[in-house]
């Protein structure tokens, strides 16, 4: 299992049990370990993948991954400023490397997200986007 996910839970489990100092200290560990920020506050769904051990991963706290993503090295999945909402990415969702996903977007299932992408504005599902910012290179197949 990847030891980044792992990790994940073990300080989601430790908040959940209010444990939050212990919780903090994993936050940190994977910090240093790993040169990530994947809090536990975030919900990532079972089966999503952080390849390189999610080297440069930075997620925002109150973002939603859904199940069975693959999140490559460099991401960024975060907000913008003064907008408290943050992206939902669907399940089955691919980020490419490089790739910064912010504002309150939501990206479809299935969907792929180009390395070095900037997402700005909704995906939907199934559509492969790229560019900066990102546009649709790829409808899902009718």
């Amino acid at each position: 299992m990847d030891p980044v996910y792992v990790s994940y839970l073990a300080a989601r489990w430790l908040s959940r049990h209010r444990l939050a100092p212990a919780a903090y200290f994993v936050r940190g560990a994977m910090r240093v370990l790993f040169a990530c920020d994947v809090p536990y506050a975030a919900r990532i769904g079972e089966n999503t993948k952080f390849p390189h051990h999610a080297l440069g991963v930075v997620i925002h706290p109150h973002a939603v991954i859904g199940p069975g993503c693959h999140i490559g090295h460099g991401v960024t999945i975060g907000g913008r400023k003064g907008i408290e909402m943050v992206p939902a990415l669907g399940r089955g969702v691919a980020v490419g490397c490089g790739a910064t996903i912010l504002g309150p977007i939501s990206i479809g299932g299935g969907a792929m997200v180009g390395a070095d992408t900037v997402v700005l504005h909704d995906v939907p599902a199934g559509a492969m986007v790229a560019g900066v910012p990102a546009r649709i290179i790829k409808e899902k197949a009718a």
